[in-house]
């Protein structure tokens, strides 16, 4: 989702913080799909090829918006996006153990941590305002 949505960020958004974060996004994430992929893979796990119904609705959401209102929510769904998925990744690095499998979650959790921080920075930015509840 973090792809497809960072492709939509650099079409569809009007800060600069915005489209940098969606670069980011998709080059990062592009890496991490790689690696976690191949990791899963090895140990007979199926990868998803597409994006979930939830993950699609989201999409198609964000794709009919653009400017100021594009940047808000992007960020919004990228800062709470980031937090369940560093909490997910966290729970996994303490529970999974196939070695090559925690290896690839482990060198993921900086980069997740990194783009949370970088997420809510922008938020602050942009007066964009997710919390957790």
């Amino acid at each position: 989702m973090e792809v497809k949505l960072g492709q939509l960020a650099g079409r569809n958004g009007s800060s600069s913080e915005v489209k940098e974060f969606g670069a980011h996004m998709v080059k990062d994430h592009t890496r991490l799909n790689k690696e976690l992929g191949a990791a899963a893979t090895s140990i007979g796990l199926t990868v998803p090829t597409d994006l979930s119904e939830d993950q699609r609705t989201e999409y198609t959401k964000l794709s009919k918006m653009s400017g100021k209102r594009f940047d808000k929510e992007y960020i919004d769904l990228m800062v709470k996006d980031h937090t369940e998925d560093l909490a997910a990744f966290q729970k996994a690095e303490s529970t999974t153990q196939d070695p090559k499998l925690k290896t690839a979650i482990s060198n993921a959790i900086p980069v997740i941590q990194e783009h949370l921080s970088m997420a809510q920075s922008d938020a602050a930015k942009l007066g964009a305002g997710y919390s957790p509840t």
